[in-house]
């Protein structure tokens, strides 16, 4: 199952994101960010299993400034997808 991850610079940016697409009926969980997603070093995630680009667009018009997004490969390693 592909997994996906949307950064955000705060933790309360995270979980009120989290919260946004849990009542959008999208499972969501909050966690910190992997070492070496965030340029600004300590960042926050929220992971999602499907609809990643939707999710972005969703959130980004409810006026919550999103990261970026990243896509867990089957090697487990995190790569960027581009918008």
């Amino acid at each position: 199952m592909q997994q996906y991850l949307i950064t955000f610079r705060s933790l309360t940016h995270a979980q009120h994101a989290a919260r946004l697409l849990e009542r959008r009926g999208v499972t969501a969980t909050v966690i910190r960010a992997p070492a070496g997603l965030s340029a600004a070093g300590c960042a926050y995630a929220v992971t999602l299993r499907r609809e990643p680009e939707e999710a972005v667009r969703w959130l980004r018009r409810q006026g919550v400034r999103v990261g970026k997004l990243f896509e867990r490969g089957a090697d487990g390693v995190w790569t960027e997808v581009k918008m």
